[in-house]
C-alpha cells in the first residue's frame, strides 16, 4: 500500500528511507493524490530534492508550472526556511507560527497537504533534541487544523541515536518503514526474524492465557453487587492523558528503591498540580479540557525525558519519578525547566490558554524508604508549594509534618459538633479480598470527614477532637448504624458480604459500646455475623478485665471480632484462659510495606500467620499496594489482603443518606 493511500486528514505521517530515488517516487505519489483531491500543497524541500520531486509529478501528469501560478503548490527551500525558524539553536514555536501555519491557516477550510524535510536536515546536523521540539510543533498543528503531514527521515542520521529515533516516532500518527531498514547481516537477520516470531507467539499464547484469567475473575465478580463490579479496571494506561497509572508509577517507584544503591542514587518524586483546567471545563467544555490535559500532560513527559516515569494520579495532578541523581543540586534545573515549560501557551478553540504548575518533591532516601512515605511527602510539599502561589516548587521537609492540619483543636471540636448535622461525616467502603479466589468476600469501614471550613481532615486528628468534645458515642453511634444498614441493604439484595467496622481506643475505654452495637444490629435486621469489630491490642491491654467482659458480651451478640495493630506491644492472646473469642488477626501495615525485602518483618509475618492458623483466626493483610506483595502473602497462609492495589473498588456513603461512588 502506498503512503498516500494511508494518509487521511490530520494524519501527520514520517517515511524512512535510504535512498533519494525512493523518496522522490513516494513524496510524488503522496503529492499527485493530494492534487487530484484538491487539496492545496505546500512543499519543503531541498533544491535537489525539489527538483528531483517536481519531474516525476510532470511524468504524472501534473502540470506543475499552472500548480505554481495558482498557489495550489507553494514550494520553499528547506534550509532556508528553518534558519528562518531557529532560535538559538532551537526551533520557536512564534517564528514556526508565523512562518509557515499562518500561510496554512490562511487557506483554511480548504485542506493542506504538506511535505516537509526541515526536521531531517536537524537530524543531519546531529540537532536531535530540536528534531523532536520541531516534530512536536507539527503535530499538534495537524491536530487542530485541515492539515496532512509527511516528513521524510534518513535512516543513516540514526545510527548512533536509537533514542532519537523512538521519540520521532512517537510524534507521529502513522510510521511507516524505508523499503528496507536492518543493521544486521542477512543471516543475521533471519535469526533475528525467527527471534521475533518466536516472541510473538509466546505473547499472542501470554495475551490468550490473560484473556482467560481475565473471564475467569470476572465470573467470579458477578455474584457481587454492581457497586462492588465496575471498578475493577487495572489496565496501566490513562486514556486521556496517555500516561501511566498511579499504580504502575507506585510499582516502579518500589522498584527503584529495591535497587541496590551503587545502581540506584537518589530518587526524586515530583507531584505536580495544573491549573486552570476546572476553568477551562467550565468555559471551553470537557473535549477541550481534554485535549488541553492531554497536552499538558505529554508536555510534561517530553520536558523530563524518557528516563522519567510520569503518571497521572486524578484530575489535574499527575507524579514523576525520576531515579539516579547524584545530588539534590542536580534536580534544581529540571524543575525550573518545567515550570517553564508548562508555562507555554496551549492553543484552545482559536484561543491562547496560558497555565502553570506546581510541584512538591521528596527525595528518597533523604524523605522516606517507602513508597507511601515518598508519595505522602511528596503531596505535603505541593500543597505547601500552592499556598505560596503560581510556578512554585516546594522540596519536603519535616517541618510540613507539623503543617498537614493548621486548624487549631479548639476549632477543630467546635466544627465537628455540626458535621453530622451538615452532612460532613461520609463512610468509606474498602474491600477485603479472598488471598486464593480474588473475589470480595467482606468491606471495612473508614470514616471521613470533609469540612466545610477546613477541608480534608485526617482521622487521627478529628478523632483528637471527638475525643476533646464527647463526640466520640455520637459519631461511633452513627458509624456502626450507617454500616448495619448498608450491610443490611447488601444482604438484602443476595451479596453477602461482612462488613467490618473498626472501634477507637476511646469507644472500648468508654461506656455503652455493647450496647451500641445491639441498637444497631437491632434496628437494621443484620445477622450478628456479616458484622466484624477490629480493636486494637493496644486498647484490650489497657484494661484486660474490663476488655474480657466486654469481648464476651459482644461474641454473645453473634458478631465476629478481629484484634488489629498485632504485635506493636503485650499480646493480648494470653489474656484469655477460655478460649480466644477472636475471629480473624490484622497483621499492620507497617510491616507489610517491607515484606518483601525485610527479612525481621517476613519473620515476624510468618508467625504471626502461625499463631493464627493454631488459634483458628483468619489473618488479614493491611496496607497492600502491589501485586507482588498480595503473591507473597497469599503463599505465606494470608487469607484476606486489602489495601490500595484495589483502591479503584472503594465506594463511600455521606452522612446525609445515599451511597455513592468513592472519589
Amino acid at each position: 500500500m502506498s503512503v498516500a493511500a494511508q494518509c487521511q486528514s490530520h494524519d501527520h505521517v514520517v517515511q524512512f528511507y535510504e535512498d533519494d530515488a525512493f523518496l522522490a517516487e513516494v513524496v510524488a505519489d503522496y503529492l499527485k493524490v493530494g492534487a487530484e483531491a484538491g487539496e492545496r500543497l505546500v512543499v519543503l524541500l531541498t533544491a535537489p530534492h525539489l527538483a528531483a520531486v517536481l519531474q516525476r509529478l510532470e511524468a504524472s501528469g501534473l502540470d506543475t508550472g499552472a500548480a505554481l501560478a495558482s498557489g495550489q503548490l507553494v514550494t520553499h527551500d528547506a534550509q532556508t526556511m528553518l534558519q528562518t525558524i531557529m532560535l538559538d539553536g532551537m526551533p520557536d514555536e512564534t517564528l514556526f507560527e508565523a512562518h509557515l501555519l499562518a500561510d496554512i491557516a490562511a487557506w483554511a477550510p480548504l485542506p493542506t497537504r504538506a511535505f516537509g524535510e526541515l526536521v531531517n536536515l536537524l537530524c543531519a546536523e546531529g540537532n536531535h533534541e530540536a528534531a523532536v521540539r520541531l516534530e512536536a510543533f507539527w503535530h499538534a498543528a495537524c491536530h487542530r487544523m485541515p492539515l496532512t503531514l509527511l516528513c521524510s527521515y534518513a535512516l543513516e542520521h540514526f545510527d548512533d541515536a536509537q533514542g532519537a529515533f523512538e521519540s520521532i516516532c512517537d510524534h507521529h500518527s502513522h510510521v511507516v518503514p524505508a523499503e528496507r531498514y536492518s543493521c544486521l547481516a542477512p543471516r543475521q537477520q533471519l535469526r533475528e526474524i525467527s527471534r521475533l516470531q518466536q516472541q510473538a507467539s509466546a505473547l499472542r499464547r501470554e495475551h490468550a492465557s490473560r484473556l482467560q484469567a481475565e473471564a475467569a475473575l470476572e465470573a467470579v465478580q458477578a455474584s457481587s453487587n454492581a457497586m462492588l463490579m465496575d471498578l475493577a479496571d487495572h489496565a496501566l494506561h490513562d486514556g486521556v492523558t496517555g500516561l501511566t497509572t498511579r499504580q504502575y508509577a507506585q510499582r516502579r517507584l518500589a522498584a527503584f528503591i529495591a535497587a541496590p544503591t551503587a545502581l540506584r542514587g537518589k530518587v526524586a518524586v515530583l507531584h505536580i498540580d495544573i491549573d486552570q483546567l476546572k476553568a477551562i471545563n467550565d468555559s471551553l467544555g470537557l473535549e477541550m479540557g481534554d485535549y488541553f490535559l492531554h497536552e499538558t500532560a505529554q508536555r510534561i513527559k517530553r520536558c523530563l525525558g524518557g528516563h522519567a516515569i510520569v503518571s497521572r494520579l486524578s484530575s489535574d495532578e499527575m507524579v514523576a519519578v525520576l531515579p539516579g541523581f547524584v545530588s539534590t543540586e542536580a534536580l534544581w534545573p529540571i524543575l525550573e525547566r518545567l515550570l517553564d515549560w508548562t508555562s507555554s501557551p496551549v492553543e484552545l478553540d482559536g484561543q491562547q490558554v496560558f497555565t502553570s504548575c506546581c510541584i512538591g518533591v521528596s527525595l528518597f532516601p533523604d524523605h522516606g524508604d517507602s513508597v507511601q512515605a515518598l508519595m505522602r511527602h511528596a503531596n505535603l510539599a505541593r500543597r505547601r508549594a500552592q499556598r505560596l502561589g503560581l510556578r512554585r516548587y516546594q522540596l519536603f521537609s519535616t517541618a510540613l509534618l507539623d503543617d498537614t492540619d493548621p486548624a487549631p483543636l479548639a476549632l477543630l471540636s467546635s466544627a465537628l459538633r455540626e458535621a453530622l448535622p451538615r452532612g460532613e461525616l461520609e463512610l468509606h467502603y474498602r474491600p477485603l479480598i479472598s488471598a486464593y479466589g480474588g473475589q470480595v468476600v467482606a468491606v471495612s469501614v473508614h470514616p471521613r470527614w470533609h469540612s466545610s471550613r477546613f477541608g480534608d481532615i485526617g482521622q487521627a486528628r478529628w478523632m483528637a477532637a471527638a475525643e476533646a468534645t464527647g463526640e466520640v458515642a455520637a459519631i461511633g453511634r452513627w458509624l456502626l448504624s450507617s454500616a448495619c444498614r448498608h450491610a443490611r441493604a447488601w444482604f438484602d439484595a443476595g451479596v453477602e458480604l461482612y462488613v467490618v467496622v473498626q472501634v477507637s481506643n476511646a469507644e472500648l475505654q468508654g461506656e455503652g459500646l455493647v450496647e451500641r452495637v445491639a441498637q444497631a444490629l437491632s434496628c437494621s435486621g443484620l445477622p450478628g455475623q456479616m458484622l466484624e469489630l477490629e480493636l486494637t491490642e493496644s486498647g484490650l491491654m489497657s484494661a484486660p478485665l474490663r476488655s474480657e467482659d466486654i469481648l464476651q458480651r459482644l461474641k454473645a451478640l453473634g458478631i465476629r471480632l478481629a484484634i488489629d495493630q498485632f504485635g506493636n506491644g503485650q499480646s493480648v492472646l494470653g489474656q484469655f484462659d477460655n478460649g480466644c473469642p477472636f475471629d480473624s488477626l490484622k497483621i499492620p501495615e507497617r510491616f507489610i510495606s517491607r515484606c518483601l525485602d525485610n527479612p525481621s518483618y517476613q519473620a515476624i509475618i510468618r508467625s504471626a500467620i502461625l499463631l493464627a492458623q493454631e488459634l483458628g483466626m483468619a489473618v488479614v493483610a493491611s496496607g497492600v499496594t502491589n501485586r507482588a506483595q498480595a503473591d507473597y502473602l497469599r503463599h505465606q497462609g494470608c487469607d484476606l489482603l486489602e489495601g490500595s492495589l484495589w483502591s479503584r473498588m472503594d465506594y463511600h456513603d455521606t452522612a446525609a443518606g445515599g451511597i455513592g461512588l468513592g472519589g
